[in-house]
């Protein structure tokens, strides 16, 4: 490096040669601490209360910390409050002052800065000051730091407590310092797909997730369902109300502002002589609810689905490479008058919502088709595959692509289609349903038949879903995407894993792992539990197999947890460090291009 231009900005940041070697000293011991913990969830579908309880225990790793810190020293019960505590800081201290003594607060407050140190330990003390917030930050840093046996300052940590507690702000720390160790035991979430649909609290996740620290999203189907509705794919639009009418969510459409009305009084008049018999909630799920109700939701199910057949029709006529003119089972691809006038109203609805049209954007800015972090590749579905184990070759546009070049090319698609691009936004149909869909992984979405004709065609999977429980086929994927090393692993989402049925997670010699099981109610049934988790730390690769959550509540007034069941899938031979890891090679980048310049402009240091 010899650029006079960056030489100038690094001049300015480095004014002095000590300032430089300083700067190297201090990256290259960045280097050797251990890597931080990553977090992988999947297949969220609106359950935003199941979500946020996950992302607050961190599937368990504040609980492990809490173990570590008290060992035999707290029974379970007194472990669990204090979790309870540091995961809802603000419903437990609701409870009426009396309720807690000045000793309750001094021993809180201690035990808390104990999870904190633990939290903290493989963080420098600059990134874990970032984190804290600033009305605390010289108190919190101060107790975190105190050393284990410190007589000669032991007054002076005791009368930093004792203040907090006699200046009334002892409930505030406390709020404070369950947010900070919350927020370090965690260093990287993946949402490795499908936010939205089922669950009616898709809007919260969003919000949730635009306050965390560091994520990344791997868009799943039903997420791009909702970005091309919001883009101006109107089959998709479609799709989005059918599924919420079919699964009672309707609340999930309107918490973004969408007015569904002009679709209820189409359908009340429309379809005022039809009874909807096979669009009843009640028929699908057998679930006993309000007649009428049911029978108005039946109507608009029916309404908002025949308009989306209508134009998946055209759609596939219009797109002969998607090579789906077997799905046109609907007799028409023309929308009435009323009904083209309806779907111009519900688009505009969506396109003007500003709240969707914030988590939208957070779903480009930090989403992409796939992500290959620290030598591990994750994606929602599958790469394209035939039977034979070559990557299947998918037209888009004028060209056929396969493997990687398909994943980025798609990825270049979902970005166009946000701008407008018309192709593009045709697309995020495809990229729904599509039997070569990588999001989708099937061979066909059962709509007509199942409505229309009663019954539920076999969708097959992509040959993908067999192909990796081979080890040299998940070796060839990962390669295929430059996800090299001995630990690496191909992370998905989207296929429910069947635990009550005997499937298993985990596949290839654990070089596959499926991490949908099933978070959204909708498939506890079917699963036999609530979700997979995945954390990988400096030193292995765990997996957290979930059951059904309940409440805030209930962890708060049985000092109970979310039941876990912690695997072990990898260990490390050695613990993992920074150096190891993505943020690592860049940082050694930071160290070379440094002393190149220490050795340019300062060389009497050498």
């Amino acid at each position: 490096m010899n650029d006079s231009g960056a030489y100038r900005i690094l001049k300015k940041q480095f004014p002095t040669s000590q300032s430089v070697v300083s700067e190297i000293i201090n990256l290259k011991a960045i280097l050797n601490l251990p890597k931080g913990t990553e977090h992988f969830l999947s297949d969220i579908h609106g359950e935003s209360v199941t979500f946020s309880h996950i992302l607050r225990n961190a599937s368990g790793v504040i609980r492990t910390k809490i173990d570590l810190a008290f060992g035999n020293r707290m029974s379970e019960t007194e472990k669990n409050k204090l979790a309870a505590l540091i995961y809802y800081p603000e419903q437990v201290l609701k409870n009426d002052d009396s309720t807690y003594t000045s000793s309750w607060y001094a021993q809180t407050i201690c035990d808390l800065i104990e999870v904190a140190k633990l939290v903290s330990a493989k963080y420098t003390r600059s990134k874990v000051r970032k984190a804290m917030p600033e009305d605390y930050r010289y108190i919190m840093d101060e107790l975190i730091n105190m050393p284990e046996h410190s007589i000669d300052k032991s007054n002076y940590y005791a009368q930093i407590v004792s203040s907090i507690i006699e200046l009334g702000n002892a409930k505030n720390f406390i709020i404070e310092a369950s947010n900070l160790i919350c927020h370090l035991a965690v260093d990287h979430l993946h949402i490795v797909g499908d936010i939205y649909d089922r669950g009616n609290g898709c809007d919260i996740i969003m919000d949730e997730l635009s306050r965390f620290h560091s994520f990344d999203i791997q868009w799943g189907n039903h997420d791009v369902l909702w970005m091309g509705a919001y883009f101006g794919n109107a089959a998709c639009l479609c799709n989005v109300i059918r599924i919420n009418c079919v699964y009672r969510n309707l609340q999930a459409i309107e918490n973004y502002g969408i007015n569904l009305r002009p679709l209820t009084i189409f359908a009340a008049e429309e379809y005022a002589n039809d009874p909807c018999e096979a669009f009843r909630i009640s028929d699908i799920y057998g679930s006993e609810s309000d007649f009428e109700k049911d029978e108005m939701l039946a109507r608009m199910t029916k309404a908002i689905t025949v308009i989306q057949l209508k134009l998946e029709n055209k759609l596939i006529y219009n797109h002969p490479e998607f090579k789906m003119n077997d799905r046109i089972l609907y007799p028409s691809d023309t929308l009435t008058e009323r009904e083209e006038k309806l779907i111009e109203v519900l688009a505009y609805e969506f396109r003007h919502s500003k709240r969707l049209g914030e988590h939208m954007r957070i779903l480009l800015k930090y989403g992409s088709m796939y992500k290959v972090f620290n030598g591990n590749l994750i994606m929602h579905g599958c790469v394209p595959t035939e039977a034979d184990g070559s990557f299947s070759k998918i037209r888009v546009g004028e060209n056929t692509y396969s493997g990687k070049r398909l994943y980025d090319t798609l990825d270049a698609l979902v970005r166009n289609a946000a701008k407008g691009d018309k192709y593009s936004v045709d697309y995020m149909w495809y990229l729904w349903c599509g039997k070569k869909s990588p999001l989708y992984g099937r061979d066909k979405m059962c709509v007509y038949t199942k409505y229309f004709l009663g019954y539920t065609e076999k969708e097959e999977k992509d040959e993908y879903y067999n192909l990796v429980n081979n080890e040299d086929f998940c070796l060839k994927v990962l390669s295929e995407f430059g996800a090299k090393g001995d630990n690496s692993v191909i992370v998905n989402g989207h296929m429910p894993v069947k635990v009550k049925s005997g499937e298993s997670p985990e596949s290839g010699n654990c070089r596959h792992i499926t991490i949908d099981g099933g978070l959204s109610k909708a498939y506890h049934e079917k699963t036999g539990i609530a979700g997979y988790t995945l954390v990988n730390n400096s030193q292995g690769l765990f997996l957290i197999c979930h059951q059904p959550f309940t409440s805030s509540e209930d962890v708060i007034k049985n000092a109970s947890d979310l039941r876990s069941e912690v695997r072990q899938l990898r260990k490390y031979d050695k613990r993992v460090l920074v150096k190891q890891t993505d943020i690592g090679k860049k940082l050694q980048s930071e160290i070379d291009v440094l002393k190149q310049f220490l050795s340019d402009v300062y060389p009497v240091q050498l």
